[in-house]
């Protein structure tokens, strides 16, 4: 426990000393604004897109960072030969990410939205979204050296989840097979926050979101074993 709370201690650390608190809220505030100018924009599935899209900023974009940058300057190499276990540094990174990710969903939604919202969906599609999204960052970011390397992976990795259930909100092309897709579990959970949501599609999110952090977990601690660890 020592151990968890002198990681979380640095991970706030960190994100306040290259800006990824702020960035959060930066973006925040550009959405709004946005709101605010274009009045087409405040409905639901745009709401919707920016909710995944904040996640997404958060938990792979800025992760990424956090270990390149924790890697730049040796901290990861120091870390590999402490009594500390993997688990103990994705928890930190897990727990304050989400948080902001959280803290950053909510400012949004009060701004653009107002207090009429179901904070179920809020909180549990904010945490389990911001903890897949997360671990997928751990995956991608262990293989990478660089930045520009990173942002590349990232990318890609965010048009596979985020074009087919873009596509299923906005209704120009639906199909069954979306539902394989752990951000179409998202997306729903984001629509429960403002429209209502049947007791099956609650638990199919919830349930296929959990079995996804699940297996990713598992991926994103052999990775990291294997890159990291022991690719020093």
């Amino acid at each position: 426990m020592s151990q968890l709370k002198t990681l979380l201690k640095w991970d706030v650390i960190l994100q306040a000393r290259y800006k990824i608190i702020h960035l959060s809220l930066i973006s925040v505030i550009v959405y709004w604004l946005a709101v605010v100018a274009i009045e087409s924009m405040n409905t639901t599935q745009y709401k919707t897109m920016f909710l995944f899209f904040d996640s997404t900023l958060i938990g792979i974009m800025f992760v990424g960072a956090l270990v390149l940058f924790e890697k730049t300057e040796n901290t990861l190499q120091a870390l590999t030969v402490t009594p500390m276990q993997t688990r103990t540094y994705f928890l930190s990174k897990i727990i304050s990410l989400t948080v902001l990710s959280v803290l950053s969903a909510h400012l949004f939604i009060l701004l653009v939205h107002g207090i009429d919202f179901q904070y179920f969906y809020l909180i549990i599609g904010i945490v389990l979204t911001s903890i897949l999204l997360i671990l997928i960052g751990f995956i991608l970011v262990a293989r990478c050296n660089s930045l520009n390397e990173y942002l590349l992976l990232m990318m890609l990795a965010f048009v596979l989840l985020f074009l087919p259930p873009l596509l299923d909100i906005s209704g120009i092309y639906t199909n069954v097979l979306f539902y394989l897709w752990p951000s179409e579990a998202s997306f729903l959970l984001f629509q429960g926050i403002f429209d209502s949501l049947s007791l099956t599609d609650t638990l199919y999110a919830i349930v296929y979101l959990s079995a996804w952090i699940v297996a990713c977990y598992y991926l994103a601690k052999k990775a990291f074993y294997k890159h990291i660890v022991v690719g020093g």
